[in-house]
């Protein structure tokens, strides 16, 4: 009997990820070679196929991680700029206006160090979306390539669409 995987051994218990410690040295490691590789035949095409999705695969489990991440510190954002805004009091007894409160909450030390997480969550989410989408545009790349070999070297066609034209430069 195989182990149970939860969506929670995935997406992990902590809200705040320690997404700069992701590891992506396989991830770097696959669009390397797929950048200095060309398919030389259907297997290699299949098998350039093969490392695309494994990496895309690794980068979505990181992707619900991050997303996880960032939403947490938005609203953690919210909450402590709402609790200093609330807690702040004018010094001297002058009197506490709605907009010192406001700006109390706003330029709180707390509130700036959750904005450089939150900054360098969202910057991490970019490169983790970019990277994705490379590994998926390699992925349908390498698959293009492997259907224009079985079309034109194995001589198969597309029974669901024999129509299709064969991709350029694999005529």
């Amino acid at each position: 009997m195989t182990q149970q995987v939860k969506l929670s051994d995935i997406l992990g218990t902590e809200m705040e990820e320690n997404f700069l410690e992701f590891d992506l040295t396989d991830i770097q490691k696959i669009l390397g070679q797929l950048k200095e590789t060309n398919a030389i035949d259907l297997a290699h095409a299949e098998f350039l196929q093969q490392q695309s999705l494994r990496a895309a695969d690794i980068l979505s489990e990181y992707l619900g991680k991050i997303v996880k991440t960032v939403n947490y510190l938005e609203s953690k954002i919210n909450s402590t700029k709402n609790r200093v805004s609330l807690e702040y009091k004018a010094e001297d007894g002058v009197r506490t206006t709605a907009d010192m409160k406001k700006w109390a909450g706003e330029s709180s030390s707390e509130v700036e160090e959750i904005s450089i997480r939150l900054a360098k969550a969202r910057g991490s989410k970019v490169v983790l979306e970019k990277k994705y989408d490379i590994a998926i545009r390699s992925h349908h790349n390498y698959k293009d390539i492997a259907a224009g070999l079985r079309r034109t070297v194995l001589g198969h066609s597309n029974s669901q669409n024999p129509s299709e034209k064969v991709p350029e430069g694999w005529e």
